[in-house]
């Protein structure tokens, strides 16, 4: 019996630094539903804590509601000053009506670099970088 994929539970992504990106995020993850925010202390081994006066905040997640049914998703943003992006690409699915939308967001919150996929109607694909770099890209992929 093939095993069913559930998603991803949560995405940490690095950056070098939350100023540079936090508003994008407000604004962009906003409107993709991730509309509750955090702040935490992540130290050298990668274990997250609470902020407070020795730990001061170097992350911010950008989190869903509560769910009765299921684990709400959420990604986080870490800040890492000697960090290095690499060619890797976050996508974030979107329903089809919602292209259009989310292209203004993408504009309003300071994307850079977008492009939409050379061939839209196979692949309905925006990509575009946050104001540090990261890759990113909105895809509206129907069933099938």
């Amino acid at each position: 019996m093939p095993r069913a994929f559930l998603g991803f539970d949560h995405i940490d992504c690095r950056v070098r630094s939350i100023a540079a990106v936090e508003p994008f995020y407000d604004v962009f993850l906003s409107a993709l539903g991730l509309e509750r925010k955090s702040y935490a202390h992540v130290d050298a081994g990668g274990e997250w804590h609470k902020p407070g006066e020795d730990k001061p905040p170097n992350a911010v997640e950008y989190y869903e509601a509560a769910h009765p049914d299921r684990p709400s998703s959420f990604i986080g943003f870490i800040e890492r000053p000697d960090h290095v992006h690499p060619l890797t690409r976050i996508a974030f699915r979107i329903e089809p009506s919602r292209v259009d939308e989310l292209r203004d967001v993408l504009r309003r919150a300071g994307a850079r670099a977008v492009e939409t996929s050379e061939d839209f109607d196979a692949y309905p694909a925006i990509f575009f970088e946050d104001p540090g770099g990261t890759k990113l890209e909105i895809v509206a992929r129907r069933p099938g």
